[in-house]
């Protein structure tokens, strides 16, 4: 009977031109009484009808599968962050989590918030899915959740006042999602170098190997020489230890003695992300490499005399950046980890610093050991460092997580 009686008020009102039903939800929908909260939301959606969940479009790596036009499927690998529709929710929410099933259970555990939640009008609230960075700068999803069934979750909290004797409580709508099948998540190798005259055995540590079901996510594991893409390696056996580790071996041969290889694995939802260039349409900034903003690479040793071992000189380690600041109070990007050629070129999210040093020459190998930033590069961090030689050939790209700003 108050329920009724509100609408009937509501109506008058209308009728009377005090304030358009939008204006007037907004003001309600903080109000603590739950009779009000509710007859707004019953307001905002038509009776009857789903909450239909369309994302924005986003991007993904290449060789995965490319989304459909507004549809959540696939988004468990897009490029780092997601702006998600909601039409027609049937409450206001202040609050909206994606909670993913990490063990195939059947019972979404992992809670992943949204950010920017905003009331568009009386039918579409928008919001954010959000890079998880620094340390996983290049996916909204933590790496435990592998896709498929999950659930939105909205939730409003009603305050408590003069016209709420119960106190705050909150209230939901849990709405089903699917986000589409992961692709295989390589995070690293081990070992890093090798001598590739004689076949090696790497680990390969990453995630969602295996489906929920237990079936392989991986059907093969392969190389691609970095600035070659021609030169393609495929692992001669693999087995799948987990949903977390591969154990795989490759035979280089020694014709790739020196050359750096980028190391991937592949099966029915999609290649591993790898990245060495953001495809078009791409969120800025959002990391090259894999989803920890990391390439994924395996270097054969510089052949010796003997036949085994290598040059030290060869043997990269990983890129590392360190924002660094002097006593006049300007700023320098120290990059190291690596061999950087004489000559070697640099951009900084894609801007290239006004003046760049290097230092640490080995006469030897004619290589740097590290190289300073300076002038005109803060507006690119965070952002990818992509070093090149003096040929144009890709030496090295990297997610950088510093910035210039407090």
């Amino acid at each position: 009977m108050a329920k009724r009686l509100l609408l009937i008020l509501l109506s008058l009102a209308m009728a009377a031109g005090l304030a358009p039903l939008a204006n007037w939800q907004a003001q309600a929908a903080g109000s603590a009484n739950p009779l009000v909260a509710r007859a707004v939301s019953a307001a905002a959606a038509p009776q009857g009808t789903a909450t239909v969940i369309i994302p924005d479009p986003f991007t993904v790596a290449p060789n995965q599968p490319v989304p459909e036009p507004r549809s959540t499927v696939g988004i468990i690998n897009a490029l780092c962050e997601v702006t998600l529709n909601f039409v027609g929710c049937t409450i206001i929410p202040g609050s909206i989590n994606i909670v993913c099933d990490t063990n195939a259970d059947g019972v979404p555990e992992l809670m992943i918030p949204l950010k920017n939640v905003t009331i568009v009008n009386s039918l579409l609230v928008r919001a954010t899915l959000p890079a998880l960075g620094p340390d996983l700068p290049g996916t909204p999803f933590p790496l435990a959740c592998c896709g498929g069934k999950a659930n939105v979750v909205f939730s409003q909290t009603i305050t408590a006042g003069d016209d709420n004797v119960f106190g705050t409580y909150t209230i939901t709508q849990t709405v089903a999602i699917d986000l589409g099948l992961r692709a295989p998540v390589v995070i690293s190798t081990s070992p890093s170098s090798l001598d590739c005259a004689v076949p090696q055995n790497l680990i390969v540590p990453g995630s969602c190997f295996l489906l929920a079901d237990g079936k392989p996510n991986v059907t093969a594991v392969f190389a691609v020489e970095r600035g070659n893409p021609a030169n393609v390696v495929q692992s001669k056996a693999f087995v799948i230890v987990n949903t977390n580790v591969i154990d795989a071996l490759f035979d280089f041969g020694a014709a790739n003695a020196g050359k750096t290889f980028l190391i991937y694995a592949t099966g029915p939802n999609g290649t591993s992300r790898n990245l060495t260039a953001l495809p078009q349409g791409t969120p800025m900034p959002c990391a090259l490499g894999n989803e920890q903003g990391v390439q994924v690479t395996v270097t054969c040793k510089t052949a010796s005399g003997s036949g085994s071992g290598g040059d030290p000189g060869s043997i990269p380690l990983t890129d590392r950046c360190e924002l660094q600041r002097d006593a006049a109070g300007a700023f320098s990007l120290l990059i190291t980890g690596g061999k950087y050629p004489a000559g070697s070129t640099m951009t900084i999210g894609g801007i290239a610093p006004k003046k760049v040093k290097m230092q640490g020459l080995d006469a030897v190998a004619g290589t740097y050991q590290s190289i300073v930033a300076k002038k005109k590069f803060c507006n690119g961090l965070p952002g990818n460092v992509v070093i090149s030689d003096s040929a144009g050939k890709l030496v090295t790209a990297f997610f950088c997580n510093q910035s210039c700003a407090p």
